[in-house]
């Protein structure tokens, strides 16, 4: 069985310092996303980056920024 991205959702989102969010993932994976691909998410306190909201399961929005962001530019796919 092959699983599509429509099928996957973001269930929670954690922070390792500055350098990295991990992403929970609906098929059991965690996905470790390297901020530096994301400045304008790097560049936010730690207080902002626990400002967020998943979107739909597909989409992180952050309080802070006026930018929503896709799984699937998050995880590469």
């Amino acid at each position: 069985m092959t699983t599509t991205t429509t099928e996957i959702e973001i269930t929670e989102v954690k922070f390792v310092g500055n350098s990295a969010m991990l992403l929970s993932l609906s098929n059991d994976r965690t996905c470790i996303v390297p901020l530096e691909k994301f400045k304008q998410i790097e560049s936010l306190t730690p207080l902002q980056k626990e400002d967020f909201e998943i979107i739909d399961g597909e989409n992180l929005s952050f309080l802070a920024l006026d930018e929503v962001y896709s799984i699937h530019e998050l995880i590469g796919i």
